[in-house]
C-alpha cells in the first residue's frame, strides 16, 4: 500500500510535466510569419530554407499553397506558377503559418530571374551547393568617396564627375546594387548630425537615379550613419561625405 500511494504523486508529476511540456511545445503555432531564404532541398511537400540567420527551416506546402513569380525591378507585377517550380537554389519568400517545429506555408513568392538562375546550376549538385552557400555575401566591386562642405547637402561639380564615372560601372555590371551610407564631422549635435548624414545620403542617391541613369530599384535607400568614425574632434572635411559602395551577390553571380 505504501509503495501505490508513493507512486501515485510521481506519476501524477510526470503527466503533468509531459502535459506542459506538449503546451509549450504548441504555444506559437498558428502565428504568422515571412521567412526570407535560399530552398535547399525540396521532399516531396516539404521544402527546406535556409534563413538569414543561417538557420534551416522545415516549411510544408499544400494544395492551398499560393505560388508567385514577380518581374521587374518592383516586383508588382507577378504570375501564378505551380508546386513544381520549388528547386534547390531557389531564393524565395514565404509567408507562412507556425505548426508544431515547422511552418506550413500560405505563399511563396519568388523572382523571375531568380528562377532562370537557379534551372541553370538545377543539373549540378556541387556548382548549386557553393553557390548556395554564397548567397546573401557580397562582394564590393568599386567604392567612391563624395565630400561635402560643412552643414551642406549640395553636390560639388568634382561629386557630379565622380558619380557619373561610378554609374557607369554600374551599368556594365550585371545584377548590381549600389548601398550609401552618409557622415558628418563632430561638430553641431548628434540629432542634427544624424539627420544632415541622411540627406546627404539621400542627395547621392537622387542624383544616381535622377542624374546619372541608375535604376531606383538598383539604388538602395541610403543610411545616415551620423558622425563617421573618423571624424575626430571639430570641423574634418573628409569625414563630411558620402561612402558609395558598387556591390554584386556572390550566390547570383556565381551562375552567370
Amino acid at each position: 500500500m505504501k509503495m501505490q500511494t508513493l507512486r501515485t504523486p510521481l506519476t501524477l508529476t510526470v503527466a503533468l510535466a509531459a502535459v506542459l511540456a506538449v503546451c509549450s511545445a504548441s504555444a506559437a503555432d498558428g502565428d504568422k510569419s515571412k521567412i526570407k531564404g535560399l530552398i535547399t532541398s525540396v521532399q516531396g511537400n516539404t521544402i527546406m530554407v535556409k534563413d538569414a540567420n543561417n538557420v534551416e527551416q522545415t516549411i510544408t506546402l499544400s494544395p492551398s499553397t499560393v505560388y508567385k513569380k514577380t518581374k521587374g525591378l518592383t516586383g508588382v507585377v507577378h504570375e501564378k506558377v505551380e508546386q513544381g517550380a520549388m528547386m534547390p537554389g531557389l531564393p524565395v519568400t514565404v509567408d507562412a503559418v507556425a505548426a508544431g517545429s515547422g511552418f506550413n506555408a500560405t505563399e511563396v513568392t519568388f523572382k523571375s530571374e531568380d528562377f532562370k538562375t537557379a534551372q541553370q546550376v538545377e543539373a549540378g549538385l556541387a556548382p548549386t551547393t557553393a553557390r548556395m552557400n554564397d548567397f546573401g555575401k557580397y562582394e564590393a566591386l568599386a567604392t567612391a568617396e563624395v565630400l561635402f562642405d560643412s552643414g551642406s547637402t549640395k553636390l560639388s561639380e568634382t561629386a557630379k564627375s565622380d558619380l557619373t564615372a561610378f554609374a557607369a560601372k554600374a551599368k556594365a555590371t550585371q545584377d548590381y546594387q549600389v548601398v550609401l551610407q552618409g557622415f558628418t564631422d563632430s561638430t553641431g549635435n548628434a540629432a542634427a548630425n544624424q539627420r544632415l548624414s541622411t540627406q546627404r545620403a539621400n542627395a547621392v542617391a537622387n542624383y544616381l537615379q535622377q542624374k546619372a541613369g541608375l535604376a531606383p530599384g538598383r539604388v538602395r535607400a541610403g543610411d545616415g550613419m551620423g558622425i563617421a568614425p573618423d571624424a575626430g574632434a571639430g570641423s574634418n572635411a573628409g569625414a563630411r561625405k558620402v561612402v558609395v559602395k558598387l556591390i554584386v551577390d556572390k550566390g547570383v553571380q556565381a551562375g552567370k
